[in-house]
């Protein structure tokens, strides 16, 4: 029987794959966020761009070297790391990790975009 953390680790792979069949169309991407906030998250980095034309990420990193706190860093300080990727699903999927953390993480990303592509109908509630 499976944990729940292998539950997650299936589910955000089916995520990511749903989400990189998307990737072909010009229109906006729905998924981009979730890629964006997966890239974010791993390489702790403070903002993403994909450049899905040059199949490049560009990743905005603080230099740990003038860390004002524990988690802190001054903007001034970013670095930025461009990073060239062949297959974007698999890039992506190299990037889920285990642990407590990146459940809590994983879980909310699959709350906010599992269905994110699904129509809602003329039948549901709205405020």
């Amino acid at each position: 029987m499976k944990n729940q953390d292998q539950i997650i680790q299936e589910e955000m792979r089916k995520l990511i794959t749903k989400s990189c069949q998307h990737l072909d169309k010009k229109e906006h991407n729905p998924y981009y966020g979730m890629q964006k906030s997966l890239l974010k998250f791993f390489f702790s980095s403070a903002d993403v761009t994909i450049d899905f034309d040059e199949d490049t990420i560009l990743l905005w990193i603080s230099d740990t070297s003038n860390q004002l706190s524990e988690n802190l860093y001054k903007m001034n300080d970013a670095v930025s790391v461009v990073i060239s990727y062949v297959n974007l699903e698999e890039t992506l999927k190299g990037c889920l990790e285990k642990g407590n953390k990146s459940s809590r993480f994983y879980k909310t990303l699959l709350f906010h975009y599992n269905h994110v592509a699904d129509d809602i109908g003329q039948d549901a509630i709205s405020a």
